[in-house]
């Protein structure tokens, strides 16, 4: 599926017809409603969400470069991060005590380089080298999508130290990860 979407989102660049939009569509609507459902909680909202998120794909598909992503990985950050806009302009109430001031630029960066490596191998021997809590933590809130106060109240550990742990976790993490690519 990823190579198609590949593909397909090669010929969407050159050609920008309905057609090609339409394979694009049929190959990632589903990932990427399901990143952005994690952040609404509402099917109808995420449902609404997703449409804006594809007109943005359509209007900044020249923007993508190839080198820096994959287009899963390119179009799961719009997603990801019109939801976030999504809730803010639209004063939606939170779920789940989600916290947006929680999420950083700089982690939501992190969080594509992430995304964009190609085996879970190199990822799975990075998390081995943190504490075994921290790599709990790390585990919970970026692939589970747990807030800070939810991962807190779960590990009865204040929410300040869960921050503490995650915010110098993630350079360790990436150092790590930037030297498989060497």
């Amino acid at each position: 599926m990823q190579k198609h979407l590949s593909q397909y989102f090669q010929q969407l660049q050159r050609q920008k017809t309905q057609r090609n939009f339409k394979k694009v569509f049929e190959c990632s609507n589903v990932q990427l409603f399901g990143v952005i459902i994690r952040i609404l909680k509402q099917k109808e909202i995420s449902e609404d969400c997703l449409q804006e998120v594809y007109v943005k794909i359509w209007h900044k598909i020249d923007s993508y470069i190839d080198a820096k992503s994959s287009p899963m990985t390119w179009m799961s950050a719009i997603a990801r991060n019109h939801a976030i806009d999504y809730i803010r302009k639209r004063k939606l109430p939170i779920q789940d005590d989600f916290e947006l001031a929680a999420i950083s630029d700089e982690q939501l960066d992190f969080l594509q380089e992430l995304e964009a490596r190609q085996t879970n191998r190199q990822l799975q021997e990075c998390l081995q080298q943190l504490k075994p809590e921290v790599m709990n933590v790390l585990l919970l809130a970026y692939f589970n999508g747990l807030t800070y106060q939810s991962i807190a109240k779960t590990l009865k550990v204040p929410v300040n130290t869960i921050k503490t742990w995650i915010r110098r976790a993630l350079p360790v993490l990436k150092k790590c990860l930037e030297n498989f690519d060497d």
